[in-house]
């Protein structure tokens, strides 16, 4: 899935939004759960595509 910035942007803001909202109690098809799963898809999506994490090399490994 390719993702632009300001729909990243947008979809940061509403999981932010969203999180605090969130219980134990409500269903997985809860609609508001729903748009939380849909809206963190899309802020995974861009995160790998824009700021992918790299392998440690040799160096960093022996330091941890």
């Amino acid at each position: 899935m390719k993702v632009t910035k300001e729909q990243y942007e947008f979809a940061l803001y509403r999981v932010e939004e969203l999180l605090p909202l969130m219980s134990d109690e409500m269903s997985a098809n809860h609609p508001m759960v729903i748009e939380l799963t849909l809206m963190s898809d899309v802020v995974i999506a861009y995160e790998i595509e824009n700021f992918p994490i790299e392998k440690p090399g040799i160096v960093e490994l022996i330091e941890l």
